[in-house]
């Protein structure tokens, strides 16, 4: 069985790579960037952005198998999206004011003293072999053996049950235009 560990910067790469390939059929990113090539281009940006940032926070979870990744950062940490607002020119004009007004809405919901999970993925030639749900143990675990609380917001209706199972629950659900609805999820410090 795979183990997991901490991602360095020599594996960033790896971690981008999984990503991409997890996140390709996600309803929240391809409502976002539902057009192949600028999913590509563009996701590929967004999870550098996030792997770097928490690679930098050692804090990059990832299988040693290089089939799953979790990016978490600490609680109060504020991510930077510098990096990213090029690509906001290129989101679906017809969707534009809905999708800023889900930013507004994640960045209102998401409690600053939680550690946060922005992305959890496996790699879809993995997937069903119980990889994401071993990925978020072990990472719940080191998050537990602090006593700190975690949230993450889920647009994939498929992986509703599996944080259910590691002990989040639903705060809200939010929903814009013909946006797909999201879920903030909360799981109290143990």
């Amino acid at each position: 069985m795979t183990k997991v560990k901490i991602y360095n910067v020599n594996e960033q790469t790896i971690a981008v790579r999984i990503l991409l390939l997890a996140f390709s059929s996600d309803p929240w990113k391809r409502y976002l960037m539902p057009d192949p090539s600028t999913y590509i281009k563009n996701s590929i940006l967004w999870f550098e952005n996030a792997v770097r940032q928490s690679t930098e926070s050692k804090t990059l979870f990832g299988t040693d198998d290089k089939s799953g990744i979790a990016t978490w950062f600490k609680p109060n940490y504020e991510l930077e999206f510098e990096e990213i607002e090029e690509t906001f020119k290129e989101l679906p004009k017809e969707h534009e004011k809905d999708i800023f007004q889900y930013f507004k809405e994640f960045e209102k919901n998401k409690p600053k003293d939680a550690w946060y999970l922005e992305y959890l993925g496996v790699d879809p030639a993995r997937t069903s072999l119980g990889l994401g749900s071993f990925l978020l143990k072990h990472s719940l675990a080191e998050i537990d053996n602090l006593r700190q609380a975690a949230y993450l917001e889920s647009s994939n209706p498929r992986n509703m049950s599996l944080y259910k199972r590691h002990g989040f629950e639903t705060l809200t659900k939010i929903q814009f235009g013909e946006g797909p609805p999201m879920h903030t999820m909360y799981r109290e410090a143990r």
